[in-house]
């Protein structure tokens, strides 16, 4: 008894700070929905610019058959910019990592109609991206916060991480367990975790901004793409997409 009321006061007190990668309408669009997340969650004054390889090409019916974002490791992807913002809580247990993962999927219209929270769906998913340098922080916090979201995961069992690559070869985006596997940069180091929406490519391939841009001029719909170079967010093929307005 001694012993374990002992190793009970040695326990840490979990103490991480968290924050969500941000590309696309999530970080400007004005539907109840994500300004209702972006002010209770995010501490929306504090934007962060970060490189990360992001490119147009998942075609979104919601935007005329124009194509959104998504993080990809496609050879030929080039850095982009995307936004870092810090989670208003702290993260002191996995309830609260887990909370802000289910207000991210409501954002975004994975967890919709679903009476159960869920952070996956057919074509995007929630996913975490972990400080590489946490375990000399809290390595026993930092294992509890991964085993737990290794069973979160576990319950999508048709969740299938290869169809987040444009192609089949390409180094992953994310691994079975939801994971997101891009590199850790500089920019990043002031959080221990942090929540992104990658999505699935349509088509999975990796298009030319001729394609991008076609697609817009044949749909008169420039909104999603305007939008984001206003607030900050850009890909490698921007100024050849640019080129080729009417």
């Amino acid at each position: 008894m001694i012993r374990w009321l002992l190793n009970r006061k040695k326990k840490k007190k979990m103490q991480f700070r968290g924050g969500v990668i941000i590309v696309g309408s999530l970080l400007w669009e004005m539907t109840p929905e994500r300004e209702k997340w972006r002010t209770l969650y995010l501490q929306m004054e504090q934007k962060t610019p970060v490189p990360v390889p992001i490119r147009y090409g998942r075609k979104s019916t919601s935007r005329m058959d124009t194509y959104t974002m998504i993080f990809s490791n496609h050879p030929s992807t080039k850095p982009g910019q995307a936004f870092i913002i810090e989670l208003k809580d702290e993260i002191r247990s996995f309830r609260v990592l887990e909370k802000h993962a289910f207000a991210m999927a409501k954002a975004e219209g994975i967890w919709k109609d679903e009476i159960t929270p869920i952070v996956n769906k057919r074509w995007g998913t929630v996913s975490l991206l972990i400080n590489p340098q946490i375990d000399m922080k809290d390595k026993a916090n930092a294992d509890l916060i991964r085993n737990r979201w290794r069973k979160l995961y576990q319950t999508y069992s048709s969740f299938n991480p290869s169809i987040y690559n444009i192609n089949s070869g390409d180094a992953p985006i994310i691994d079975q367990d939801g994971f997101l596997q891009l590199p850790w940069m500089e920019q990043m180091n002031n959080f221990d975790f942090l929540l992104t929406t990658p999505t699935v490519p349509d088509p999975h391939e990796a298009l030319q901004p001729s394609a991008i841009a076609n697609k817009m001029n044949d749909k008169n719909h420039w909104t999603y793409f305007n939008e984001n170079i206003a607030n900050g967010i850009t890909t490698f093929q921007d100024d050849e997409i640019q080129a080729l307005r009417p």
